[in-house]
């Protein structure tokens, strides 16, 4: 009695299986986060350098919360979190003096 059984198995199967189970994982643990791998590629193009130089200087001369939320969001996809994390703080300053 010789079974056939696990002689050869179907590797391909277990490549589609390992695949499903790493993009179920994918959208489980990290599908609403900004860092997640499907949502990564289809995200926005970070401002460049000009753009971003004029919404400083337009936002030191007219400071609002959103100027510098948006700002904090560039320096963010750009991954200096320092200046993110900079100009979120004083985005929540002048929301706190908006309101």
């Amino acid at each position: 009695m010789k079974s056939k059984l696990l002689v050869r198995p179907n590797l391909k199967l277990f490549l589609m299986a390992a695949l499903l189970i790493a993009v179920l994982h994918d959208l489980i643990s990290n599908g609403q986060s900004e860092t997640s791998i499907l949502t990564s590629w289809a995200a926005p193009k970070p401002y460049s350098d000009q753009e971003l130089a004029q919404l400083i200087a337009r936002a030191e001369k007219e400071p609002s919360s959103e100027l510098y939320v948006r700002i904090s969001e560039c320096f963010e996809r750009r991954g200096d979190l320092k200046s993110a994390r900079h100009y979120s703080r004083k985005a929540d300053v002048f929301s706190d003096t908006e309101e």
